[in-house]
């Protein structure tokens, strides 16, 4: 279960890394990512960002991006953040495409079909 710490910080670990996105991100291929939520593990050790890309498509395999430019781009936003939230540890950043749109348009659809 979540603590309601992980939940306050989720929320500005959102707010921030979209203002990062905005502000900073000079990369066109990051440009276009939204934030869809944001996962923070209990000890805030490590938190988990779900993105899509505005403009493509909902498949996972049509939009994700390359897990090295990803990478790289959570160090980016990992030493941003250390200098703008006021918490001890900046937990790791990881980066997952969300395919929870792509589920519930096959589910819509299977349901459709009946």
């Amino acid at each position: 279960m979540a603590s309601l710490r992980s939940d306050k910080i989720a929320d500005e670990l959102k707010k921030e890394i979209s203002l990062i996105i905005n502000r900073d991100t000079k990369d066109p291929r990051l440009k276009n990512i939204n934030i869809n939520a944001v996962k923070v593990s209990d000890d805030i050790g490590i938190a988990t960002i779900y993105y899509s890309i505005i403009g493509k498509s909902i498949r996972k395999s049509e939009s994700s991006l390359n897990p090295k430019i990803l990478k790289k781009f959570s160090g980016m936003v990992r030493s941003k953040l250390s200098k703008t939230m006021k918490i001890r540890r900046v937990p790791v950043i990881n980066f997952r495409f969300d395919e929870s749109i792509e589920y519930s348009e096959n589910i819509e659809r299977l349901l459709h079909d009946l």
